[in-house]
């Protein structure tokens, strides 16, 4: 059978099986050409992963492409456990790491569209530790040699990583001063983390730059003290419950546990797992195996960083709601306006200096501010974000497309340019 011929066998497979789902849940389905894709085309998202798994360079991955609110992918190739061969499937669970940023971010702004803050309030209005904080007096220098802070920082510059926080993920001796203090530990809360943040100094004065850092965690907080809630309660009740993310959260259950797909990392050229047995691959406090494998616990730290674990379809759920403009399905989580808001770049040009020339930032997405710049086939508009095991989404308001992936790998050679493959085999089916 001709290469060709089983590709045009996987695409009717494919979209008989999407059909049927169709009908079995509250989940749109399209064959690709009804929302202006090639069936061919868009096949080949599954062949060419396919060829990465066989040829060992990923373990497994799952890839959902909508358009107009409609699935026309969903596919899993490979491996969940690459060492056990458990095949990889469309509700296998994810560690997201920092597409948690995202979701912490949109539940504070809903709550700033109640009018229960503005984006120039002093953090310290809700967190009294952060009035005094201190500056190193160059970045990356001494540890002992601090100024006072020129303004506080904002609740603006915690969503747009402006205020100055780093994010600890590093080896120099400030990330092992920053994850010293145990910001990442499961047994810190929110409230405690804030406390150990306020004895670390800032890398540079609030406002002067954008640097990536642990101000979702900061948000999170701030719902915490707005809202009066448990972060946790607040995002089950407020977010996941209203979208019918149903496996999104902190823990996983014993019921699910089997779900989770480990995190892999190549050991003698074997794609391992990260564990007590095989180790992990230099890095910092993510790649620890106390930090990947305490998931299957109910643990104190619930992060606005890193934290959540989800699936494919529960996070197409959040990114197609934030790209309907605030709802799915008739539940409505946030406003149009505010969604759009967020989607804007809102870095000042200097602050723009520390970013991507093609890119901005807005309050918890990265934005697609130069489609010639970024290396990859994208529209202008995009907003998106990514995880450190190699998850990835994208929400495109000009074509009205999301596409989510999720795979997990860390120190993996190449999975970097996974967001750019997947860019490239959606925008090349597009015929319309």
């Amino acid at each position: 059978m001709n290469k060709k011929l089983l590709t045009n066998l996987f695409v009717v497979v494919s979209i008989f099986w999407l059909l049927l789902t169709s009908a079995q849940s509250d989940l749109q389905f399209a064959s690709p050409e009804e929302v202006g894709f090639s069936s061919e085309q868009l096949g080949k998202i599954e062949s060419y992963f396919q060829g990465r798994v066989d040829r060992g360079e990923i373990a497994g991955i799952v890839t959902l492409v909508a358009r107009d609110g409609k699935i026309a992918h969903l596919s899993a190739v490979g491996y969940q456990d690459a060492e056990r061969r458990i095949p990889m499937e469309i509700d296998s669970m994810f560690r997201i790491y920092s597409m948690t940023k995202p979701i912490a971010s949109t539940a504070l702004m809903m709550l700033y569209q109640d009018g229960l803050f503005q984006l120039n309030d002093p953090l310290s209005k809700f967190i009294p530790e952060f009035a005094d904080l201190r500056v190193l007096r160059t970045p990356n220098g001494p540890l002992d040699e601090t100024v006072a802070m020129e303004r506080e920082p904002t609740v603006q510059d915690i969503l747009r990583h402006t205020a100055g926080f780093s994010h600890g993920l590093g080896r120099s001796d400030y990330d092992e001063l920053f994850v010293g203090t145990g910001i990442f530990r499961p047994e810190t809360s929110l409230a405690e983390m804030m406390t150990a943040l306020s004895t670390v100094p800032l890398m540079n004065q609030p406002g002067s730059r954008y640097r990536y850092s642990i101000g979702p965690d900061v948000a999170l907080r701030l719902v915490e003290v707005i809202s009066g809630m448990a972060a946790d309660d607040y995002l089950e009740q407020q977010v996941f419950e209203p979208l019918g993310m149903d496996d999104t959260g902190y823990v996983v259950s014993s019921d699910n546990a089997h779900r989770l797909s480990p995190i892999h990392w190549i050991k003698d050229g074997e794609l391992v797992p990260i564990n007590a047995e095989h180790g992990s691959p230099p890095g910092g406090v993510l790649v620890e195996d106390w930090s990947v494998n305490n998931y299957t616990l109910d643990h104190d730290y619930k992060g606005g960083s890193i934290g959540l674990v989800a699936t494919a379809e529960d996070y197409w759920r959040f990114a197609q709601a934030m790209l309907n403009g605030g709802e799915l399905n008739g539940e409505r989580i946030i406003g149009r306006k505010t969604v759009e808001y967020m989607a804007q770049n809102h870095l000042t040009p200097e602050q723009h200096e520390y970013f991507s020339p093609a890119l901005g930032f807005g309050l918890g997405f990265a934005t697609i501010e130069n489609p010639a710049g970024a290396g990859y086939t994208t529209s202008k508009g995009n907003f998106y974000w990514a995880g450190a095991a190699a998850t990835n989404f994208w929400i495109d308001p000009t074509e009205n497309i999301v596409v989510v992936s999720m795979t997990q790998h860390m120190g993996v050679r190449g999975t970097g340019a996974l967001r750019g493959e997947l860019h490239s085999l959606v925008y090349g089916a597009l015929n319309d």
